[in-house]
């Protein structure tokens, strides 16, 4: 479960700086040296987890249906959606973070974080009008990565975390649903791509930025195999349009409709997709007319 309002999710974004890279730290003292503001902020992955979740379970046993059918139904209900894809896609969207989160660690710690279903308890938070879907880290561990060898060794673990705790949780959701894996794979090329420019413009040096493009490289470059999909869904070619605030800059289509508008009174978000033209001019023109009598 994500946003409340993905509807201008995509132009409101935090402009917190992501902190220095700091020196690889023990196993023994990994979760008071680790910077968790990022995946915490974004993904909704810590070893705080939430303060007072409406839902909890070990993340292994979302593999069971059963357990998988209530978290599905109560994100339905807590979303008010119309049927069961308006959850599905957003608790695949909250398992999208789980690589994210590890590749932003791999890029400042050269290590690989722990965040194996094993390993992490799934949570469920109120916000009011929408929930969140929290991964809590039962025990903060960070692999350090070897000096030979490493972009293997990263491929591996990123091979190894959606073999056995993404696509899984993914696929089950679906089938549980009634529909294909691809409502929630097609969703990533695009947000990847929207969190690889938040961290590409916070970071400390270009040294650094080249780090983080090599590393994503290796993301793009993984099997469908370990997808179980016909293609990889990080490799996605941006498609950019005039921002429905400020017509000086550009914002990213999704490369997937998340599915918001299938709730009550919903609505396609200003990036989606499958919004035609001529609505996302009116939604445009209706925005601004908005804002500009806000401010008078």
């Amino acid at each position: 479960m994500y946003n409340n309002d993905n509807r201008y999710h995509d132009e409101r974004v935090n402009h917190t700086p992501i902190r220095r890279n700091r020196s690889m730290p023990s196993d023994q003292s990994a979760e008071q040296t680790l910077d968790f503001s990022l995946a915490e902020t974004y993904f909704h992955i810590s070893p705080r987890g939430s303060d007072n979740p409406l839902f909890e379970t070990p993340a292994v046993s979302l593999l069971q249906p059963q357990t998988m059918d209530s978290l599905l139904s109560l994100g339905r209900d807590m979303l008010r959606g119309l049927d069961l894809t308006i959850s599905g896609s957003f608790l695949g969207l909250a398992f999208f973070g789980l690589p994210a989160a590890v590749l932003s660690f791999m890029y400042q710690y050269d290590g690989v974080l722990d965040l194996s279903l094993d390993n992490l308890t799934a949570q469920v938070e109120s916000h009011g009008d929408h929930p969140h879907l929290v991964l809590k880290i039962n025990e903060v561990r960070l692999k350090q990565l070897p000096e030979t060898g490493r972009n293997e060794a990263m491929a591996r673990e990123l091979a190894e975390l959606f073999r056995h705790s993404v696509t899984p949780v993914i696929e089950l959701a679906c089938a549980r649903i009634g529909c294909k894996p691809d409502l929630v794979w097609n969703q990533f090329g695009s947000r990847m791509i929207s969190v690889n420019e938040f961290i590409l413009q916070r970071a400390a040096s270009e040294a650094m930025k080249d780090k983080y493009r090599q590393h994503y490289e290796l993301l793009v470059s993984l099997a469908p195999e370990e997808f179980n999909h016909r293609k990889n869904p990080y490799v996605h070619k941006p498609r950019y349009i005039e921002s429905a605030y400020d017509p000086q800059k550009q914002v990213l289509v999704r490369s997937s409709c998340c599915m918001w508008y299938r709730k009550e009174n919903g609505v396609k978000c200003y990036t989606c997709p499958i919004l035609k033209d001529t609505q996302r001019e009116q939604m445009k023109l209706e925005l601004r007319e908005q804002r500009a009598k806000a401010s008078s």
